[in-house]
């Protein structure tokens, strides 16, 4: 869990500076983009992350995480340093395709997986949120500084190299390995596994509905909130590095203060629903939101609660099936989540350009509603996992 909370830590590093200047570099093209370029580009890339998640999960269960880890980081970091060249639209289009390999989130989740218990699942992911936290207070603070004393595309450039030399050394000699499968059970790549998974395991179906209600609702509002809202209350990248500064604030809340209070006087199931109840208010308030400030309050309820969530949703995930099988699982998972980023900016854009941006947010509520009604009335493997032990060392049996 510490080498994995430092790999985590130097990750997020990486993505939290690149995330304070991207919307700078975006604006510092040849022609000017649109909300709806920026959302072409956004779906594209997504596409190749979910692609990409299937690929990288069949490779976990015979490869292993470490190798998984150590290619998304050379992947991520070549798209870091080309990033910092793109000019035009075209160039951040076709960049995109590098996100194939922009995995190590879901490759964290399965290793997790494999260091913890079933019941612990949830506060270990949670525990994640620390190294998070930390890279938001540092990451955007650093990558300001390098901008100011060189420019907004050095500092881009930088940020790539950063990531490899730093990620490197860690997984190369740091990460112990936990997640061995003989070459002779899981050999190549075999995607009609995955048909088998879906179709004969309720449990995984039901993590993963869940998984798409919850990213849908999200990306519907993160998008319009950082790239449309709270793109006319910045005026620098200060005010970037205070949205960051403040998210990092709410998970620090949440993991040391909130969830530890919830996880004594609730199941799991409740949890999930207090959670989506946050996620449910802070959609609704985006919509009514007049100034900075506002946004501030509303990104600190909105980030706590959707961390809760989002742990919880990971855990049924990666307990509803066995040793073996846990990197096609998050590998699912993950191609749900990308593929809900490519079709959501597509529709979020059109919302803003033909009607008005709270219809985002009025949409991002309703899923919410959708999920909370479904997890009260629907949902039937969301507390199993209260009086395991231990996870299932038997063989697979769909």
């Amino acid at each position: 869990m510490l080498v994995l909370c430092l790999i985590f830590g130097l990750w997020h590093f990486g993505t939290q500076w690149t995330t304070t200047l991207l919307s700078f570099l975006q604006w510092d093209t040849v022609e000017v983009m649109t909300i709806t370029d920026l959302g072409y580009i956004q779906a594209f890339g997504s596409l190749c992350n979910a692609v990409g998640a299937l690929a990288f999960g069949q490779m976990a269960d015979s490869m292993g995480a470490k190798s998984m880890f150590m290619l998304s980081a050379t992947f991520t970091a070549v798209y870091y340093c080309g990033i910092s060249m793109a000019k035009t639209w075209y160039t951040f289009f076709f960049l995109q395709v590098l996100r194939f390999g922009y995995q190590l989130d879901g490759t964290a989740e399965m290793y997790l997986a494999t260091v913890t218990t079933e019941s612990e699942r949830t506060s270990a992911l949670m525990r994640l949120t620390f190294p998070q936290a930390v890279a938001m207070f540092f990451g955007p603070i650093v990558g300001s500084k390098v901008a100011a004393y060189t420019s907004l595309r050095i500092s881009q450039f930088i940020v790539g190299c950063v990531l490899l030399a730093t990620l490197a050394p860690v997984i190369m000699f740091l990460l112990p390995t936990t997640h061995s499968i003989p070459r002779l059970a899981s050999a190549r790549l075999r995607p009609q596994d995955y048909w088998h998974m879906i179709s004969r395991n309720s449990a995984l179906k039901e993590g993963l509905l869940m998984r798409l209600l919850l990213v849908a609702s999200y990306v519907c509002y993160e998008m319009i909130s950082r790239n449309f809202l709270l793109r006319n209350y910045m005026h620098n990248t200060n005010d970037s590095m205070y949205v960051l500064l403040t998210m990092a604030a709410a998970l620090l809340l949440v993991q040391f203060v909130v969830l530890p209070i919830l996880q004594r006087r609730s199941s799991p199931r409740t949890l999930l629903q207090v959670a989506l109840i946050g996620l449910t208010a802070s959609y609704l308030a985006a919509a009514f939101a007049s100034s900075f400030e506002q946004m501030l309050v509303i990104t600190a309820i909105q980030t706590g609660s959707y961390a809760i969530a989002y742990a919880e949703s990971c855990t049924q995930i990666t307990s509803s099936v066995e040793l073996t099988d846990l990197g096609k699982a998050t590998g699912l998972a993950s191609m749900v989540q990308w593929l809900t980023h490519f079709v959501i900016p597509l529709y979020a854009a059109q919302i803003v350009e033909r009607l008005h941006y709270t219809y985002a947010f009025y949409t991002s509520a309703v899923l919410s509603v959708i999920l909370i009604v479904y997890v009260a009335k629907f949902a039937k493997n969301t507390n199993n996992r209260v009086g395991t032990l231990l996870p299932s060392l038997t063989a697979t049996n769909y």
